[in-house]
C-alpha cells in the first residue's frame, strides 16, 4: 500500500512571521500614544484654578416667604428669582467645553473667592443672602407704609485717646440717657453734652454689645477744642437704628448665597402682603441688589441668568440697569426673542414696568398708613 508521506519543515527552516525588532521609530509612535493617552486622562481629571459660570435656575419667590395667614394673600403672578451655576475648579476638558459655550463664563478662582477659601467665600455668601433678606423685608414694609426703623440711642463709632471717655467707653458702645434724660438719636446726645461746661460731671446709662445688663458712667467733661467754654466727651457716635416690623416676614432661600436676589424679593414680599397682583398675573424673572435708598445695584453673571430665563420660559426680565452695556447685549443675546429685558435703576421703576403689564402698583402707598 502505497502512503503519502508528507514532510514537517525542521523549526529553521519554518516560515518568517515578520517578527523583527521594533525600531526607533516604533519607540517614538508607542511613546506618543502613551503621552497622548496620559494627556487625556490628565484633562479628565486633573483641575485648574479656574471657575465656570453656566446658566442656573429660576426659583419662585411666593413658596418660599412665610407669613401668617392673616396677612397673607395668594397672588396669580409669579415673581422669579435667578441664580448662576458656579463649578470650582474645572478640568481642562471643562475648560474647553465652557470656552466653546456662548452661555457659560470661564474666570479665574481669584475673581470668585477675593481672597477668601472656599468655605469662607460660601459663608460669606449666605451671610450676604441673609442681610439681603432681611433688607427686602423691611423695604417692602416701608413701601406699604408701615414705620419700622426706630431709633435706638446714640451708638459710639469713634473714640478719643485722651479724652474723658477713653478708658470708659469703647466702639459699639449705646449711650441710652444723659443724667436720666433718654438718648434716642445722635443728635440728643449731642445737645445734652453741649449744655454742659468743662468740668461738669454727667452720668451716662451705657448699653454694651456683650451684655443686657445697663452700666451708669460718671464722666468728667474735658473743655471743648475749638470752644473752652463748653464740655467735651470725646466720642464720635451715629443714631443706631432698630428695626421692628409690625407682623414676622420670613424668608427660606436654602443654600442659595449672594445678594442679587434683593429686588426679586422685595417684589415678591411686597405682592403676598397685598391684595392684587403686583405683576398682573404675569409671570416675571427678577435679578439686581436692592439697597436702602431703593437703588437697584448691579450683579454679577447677568448672561447667565438670562439664558437660564430663557430656557425656564419667562417672558419678562426686570434686570438692573446700572450694569454694564457689554453685559446688557450679550444677556439680550442669550435671552432670545422670547423674553423681554427690562432694564429698571430703582425699586419704583421696577414697580412701574410691572405695571406696565397690568400691576396694581399705585394701590401699594397706603397699605400701611395709619
Amino acid at each position: 500500500m502505497d502512503v503519502t508521506r508528507t514532510s514537517v519543515p525542521a523549526i529553521d527552516e519554518r516560515p518568517d512571521l515578520g517578527q523583527r525588532p521594533i525600531g526607533v521609530r516604533g519607540y517614538i509612535a508607542l511613546g506618543a500614544l502613551v503621552l497622548g493617552a496620559l494627556a487625556a486622562l490628565g484633562a479628565a481629571f486633573i483641575e485648574v484654578p479656574y471657575y465656570a459660570l453656566a446658566p442656573g435656575s429660576v426659583r419662585e419667590t411666593v413658596p418660599l416667604i412665610e407669613v401668617e395667614e392673616d396677612h397673607r394673600f395668594e397672588p396669580d403672578g409669579i415673581v422669579h428669582f435667578t441664580t448662576v451655576s458656579i463649578r470650582g475648579r474645572i478640568t481642562p476638558w471643562e475648560w474647553l467645553a465652557g470656552s466653546l459655550d456662548p452661555a457659560v463664563e470661564i474666570v479665574h478662582e481669584s475673581v470668585i473667592l477675593r481672597g477668601r477659601d472656599p468655605d469662607e467665600n460660601r459663608r460669606v455668601n449666605l451671610q450676604l443672602m441673609d442681610t439681603s433678606k432681611n433688607q427686602a423685608v423691611r423695604l417692602a414694609f416701608q413701601r406699604l407704609g408701615y414705620d419700622v426703623v426706630v431709633p435706638g440711642g446714640a451708638l459710639i463709632t469713634r473714640v478719643e485717646d485722651g479724652q474723658p471717655a477713653d478708658g470708659l467707653l469703647e466702639i459699639n458702645d449705646l449711650i441710652l440717657a444723659v443724667d436720666d434724660v433718654p438718648v434716642a438719636e445722635a443728635t440728643d446726645l449731642v445737645e445734652a453734652i453741649s449744655g454742659r461746661g468743662p468740668g461738669d460731671t454727667v452720668r451716662l446709662e451705657v448699653g454694651r454689645p456683650d451684655s443686657d445688663e445697663v452700666e451708669h458712667l460718671d464722666v468728667m467733661l474735658a473743655p471743648k477744642e475749638e470752644d473752652p467754654t463748653k464740655g467735651f466727651l470725646g466720642v464720635g457716635i451715629e443714631t443706631r437704628q432698630d428695626v421692628e416690623f409690625p407682623f414676622d416676614v420670613d424668608i427660606d432661600s436654602g443654600s442659595v448665597g449672594g445678594p442679587s436676589a434683593g429686588l426679586a424679593f422685595t417684589l415678591g414680599v411686597l405682592d403676598v402682603l397685598t391684595p392684587g397682583e403686583i405683576t398682573g398675573g404675569s409671570q416675571v424673572a427678577v435679578t439686581g441688589t436692592i439697597q436702602d435708598d431703593l437703588t437697584v445695584g448691579p450683579i454679577g453673571g447677568l448672561p447667565q441668568k438670562a439664558a437660564a430665563v430663557k430656557r425656564a420660559g419667562i417672558p419678562v426680565f426686570l434686570v438692573p440697569a446700572s450694569q454694564t452695556e457689554e453685559e446688557l447685549v450679550q444677556a439680550r443675546e442669550l435671552a432670545g426673542d422670547d423674553v423681554t429685558l427690562i432694564p429698571v435703576a430703582n425699586l419704583d421703576e421696577a414697580l412701574a414696568a410691572l405695571e406696565e403689564l397690568g400691576g396694581n402698583a399705585e394701590e401699594l402707598a397706603t397699605v400701611g398708613q395709619n
